[in-house]
C-alpha cells in the first residue's frame, strides 16, 4: 500500500515538473517577444527623433580716385578740350580729369550744370544706381573700349560715347528730365544730335582749334551702353530668397528650421562671398543642406542655408524672423563727389574699391502647441513598461516552488 502510494506521489511530482517546465517556457518565450517589440519600439523613437525631424530635410580701372581731387578739363595744345559730334546742331562732350591725370577720369551727371578748372571735389556717397555703375564699369571708366576708334585720339572718342551715354541714360530713367530745371535735361536737339553722331571732332574752345578723329556710327555704341544700364537698374544687384515652405519644427520639439534660403548677386560671378545676420528671435544659428552648422560669415557664393532657432527661444505668439545678407562684389564701387567750393555740377568716378550690398527676407515662426507626448515617445514608453512586465513574469516563473508535504 505504501509502495502504490510513493509511486502516485512520485507520478504527480513528475507531471508538476513537466507543467511547470512548460509554463517557463512559454513564460521565456513570451518575453522574449517582449523585448524584442521593446527593443523595436526603442529603435523607432531613437529613429524619430534622430533622423526624420518631422519632415527637417538634413540633406581694373585705368585710374582711381581719392577721397579728394582737383577738377580739370582735359588739355590740348593749352586750350580745354571738348568732343563734339557732327549731329546737326552737334553734342558737345567735354574730357574731365580728376587732378589733370589722363588716367584718371571722371564724367559729370548734371548735363546743364557748370563747372571751373582747379575747382576741389570731395567725396559725397556711393553710387547705389546700378545703372550708373553699369556704366562705369562697362566704358571707359573702367579701360573697356566700347568703340572701334584706335590711335592716340581713341581715348577722346571712348570718353565721348562714356559721357554721352551717361546723360542719355539719366535723361531717359528721370521722369522729370523733361523741365529745363532738371540737371537731367536734354533738349530735343540734344536727343537728335546724339541719334545722328556719325563722326567725331576734338574741338578746343579757348583757341578755336578743331581736328577731326573719328568716322562712323556713334549711336550704336551710346544704345547699347545705355540699355546695359537700364536692364542692370531695374535688377536688384543682391537677392536674398526665401522658399515659400512653411517653417517646421524638429520631432523632438528642440528647435524650429526655416524654410530653405538662397543668396544671389547679379551678375553671380561677381558675387565672391556673404554675411549673414539674423534679427527677430535669439540663439538663431545657421546650417548648410546636410545640417552642418555653418558660419554666418564668408559664405561662398551659391551655398543655400536654413535658420534654426532653439525651441526654449520661441514663446507662444507667431514671430517674423528677418534674413539680412551682406553681399560681397568683386566689381569696381563708386561714388559722387560735389564741388567743395562755389556752385559746381556734380561728378561720378570709379573707385576701384569692393562693392558691398545688403538685403533680407522674412518668414515667420507658428509655435506648435504642446499635446503631451507624440507617437514615438507613446510607443518607446508601451515597450519599455512591457519589457519590465516581460522580466517580472521571467523571475516569477524562474523561482523555485516550495512543495508542501
Amino acid at each position: 500500500m505504501e509502495k502504490i502510494y510513493m509511486e502516485e506521489n512520485q507520478q504527480n511530482q513528475q507531471r508538476q515538473q513537466r507543467q511547470k517546465n512548460r509554463q517557463l517556457g512559454v513564460s521565456v518565450m513570451l518575453s522574449f517577444a517582449v523585448a524584442i517589440f521593446a527593443m523595436f519600439s526603442l529603435i523607432s523613437f531613437g529613429l524619430a527623433v534622430y533622423g526624420n525631424n518631422g519632415g527637417v530635410s538634413y540633406a581694373a580701372p585705368i585710374g582711381t580716385v581719392g577721397d579728394e581731387f582737383t577738377f580739370n578739363t582735359a588739355k590740348e595744345s593749352d586750350a580745354q578740350v571738348w568732343v563734339v559730334s557732327n549731329g546737326t546742331p552737334g553734342f558737345r562732350a567735354p574730357v574731365y580729369l580728376a587732378n589733370n591725370d589722363t588716367s584718371t577720369p571722371v564724367f559729370c551727371v548734371q548735363a546743364h550744370v557748370g563747372v571751373q578748372d582747379n575747382t576741389p571735389y570731395a567725396k559725397d556717397g556711393a553710387i547705389d544706381d546700378y545703372g550708373l555703375l553699369y556704366l562705369l564699369n562697362h566704358s571707359y571708366a573702367n579701360g573697356v573700349n566700347v568703340t572701334n576708334a584706335t590711335g592716340a585720339d581713341a581715348r577722346y572718342v571712348e570718353a565721348w560715347v562714356t559721357q554721352t551715354a551717361i546723360w542719355l541714360y539719366l535723361y531717359e530713367t528721370d521722369s522729370t528730365a523733361t523741365s529745363e530745371s532738371s540737371p537731367n535735361y536734354l533738349s530735343s536737339a540734344d536727343v537728335a544730335a546724339i541719334q545722328g553722331a556719325n563722326a567725331l571732332s576734338v574741338d578746343a574752345p579757348s583757341s578755336g582749334a578743331t581736328r577731326d578723329i573719328y568716322t562712323g556710327e556713334l549711336y550704336d555704341y551710346v544704345r547699347e551702353l545705355v540699355d546695359g544700364a537700364k536692364g542692370a537698374s531695374n535688377a536688384k544687384r543682391l537677392s536674398v530668397t526665401i522658399s515659400e515652405d512653411p517653417a517646421s519644427i524638429a520631432e523632438d520639439k528642440s528647435f524650429y528650421q526655416s524654410p530653405i534660403v538662397t543668396v544671389a548677386g547679379n551678375p553671380s560671378s561677381d558675387l565672391t562671398s556673404f554675411d549673414v545676420t539674423v534679427s527677430g528671435v535669439e540663439g538663431a544659428y545657421l546650417v548648410d543642406e546636410s545640417g552642418n552648422n555653418l558660419n554666418a560669415t564668408g559664405l561662398a557664393a551659391g551655398t543655400k542655408f536654413y535658420v534654426r532657432i532653439p525651441a526654449d527661444k520661441v514663446g507662444t505668439e507667431t514671430i517674423n524672423v528677418t534674413v539680412n545678407a551682406k553681399g560681397h562684389f568683386n566689381t569696381l564701387a563708386g561714388h559722387y563727389y560735389n564741388a567743395t567750393t562755389g556752385t559746381h555740377q556734380k561728378v561720378v568716378s570709379v573707385t576701384g574699391a569692393t562693392l558691398d550690398v545688403s538685403e533680407g527676407g522674412t518668414f515667420q515662426i507658428i509655435p506648435t502647441p504642446e499635446t503631451g507626448m507624440n507617437v514615438a515617445q507613446t510607443i518607446y514608453f508601451i515597450g519599455l513598461i512591457v519589457l519590465l512586465c516581460g522580466v517580472g513574469i521571467v523571475y516569477a516563473n524562474a523561482k523555485p516552488v516550495e512543495n508542501k508535504q
